[in-house]
């Protein structure tokens, strides 16, 4: 049978689980036409103007990214480094996984699902079904660059939760379910964005 012949379960990690959680790379099959991501894996920007035979430009709105790791089974902590904001809203964060792959949601924008969360350093918002569940959180000061970091903890027999931080400031925990399994990823919303991952920290749970 086939994914898409079956009915979407999230996935619900176990202990029995290896923890092979692939590469915190971005994944370099994901709309290769619009985005140049770096040797490392590590870098991924939005590369400049497609313009069509029309002399239009031909680029859509924004543009979804993801990751190659999928997380459980630990606690976790990497940055997202966003060298490049261009003065535009941008998205960071996770999605839960199913087992018919992620939910973007609204046409790949990443906050768009209700499995989907992203934090948007142009507004200071944590955002989910396209709205807002926190505000009033850091920006970047020069609107161009900074750091978001996120910290995932992620139990195989309990609820799990995450946090995103800036500029020292942890937003509210948001509560994910037992034996989550977690995929990061981004949405660029203007050409010349770019952004970074740091490395994933990982600690085991008692």
């Amino acid at each position: 049978m086939s994914d898409s012949q079956r009915e979407p379960k999230l996935l619900r990690a176990s202990k029995n689980h290896s923890r092979d959680w692939g590469r915190l790379n971005w994944d370099i099959g994901v709309n290769s036409d619009l985005l140049v991501v770096s040797k490392s894996g590590r870098t991924v920007t939005w590369q400049p103007s497609q313009i069509g035979p029309d002399g239009k430009n031909n680029n859509p709105c924004w543009v979804p990214v993801r990751t190659g790791a999928n997380l459980y089974n630990g606690r976790f902590c990497f940055d997202f480094i966003v060298d490049e904001m261009a003065s535009r809203q941008i998205g960071v964060g996770f999605m839960l996984l199913w087992n018919v792959g992620p939910d973007w949601g609204f046409f790949g924008y990443l906050g768009a699902s209700s499995t989907a969360w992203a934090y948007d350093p142009s507004t200071g918002d944590v955002v989910t079904r396209t709205k807002s569940i926190q505000g009033n959180l850091p920006v970047f000061a020069n609107g161009r660059s900074g750091v978001v970091s996120l910290e995932l903890n992620l139990p195989v027999d309990a609820e799990g939760y995450a946090v995103f931080e800036v500029e020292g400031v942890k937003s509210n925990a948001i509560k994910l379910p037992v034996g989550a399994v977690i995929l990061p990823a981004a949405c660029l919303l203007a050409e010349s964005q770019q952004v970074t991952l740091g490395p994933l920290k990982f600690e085991n749970i008692a």
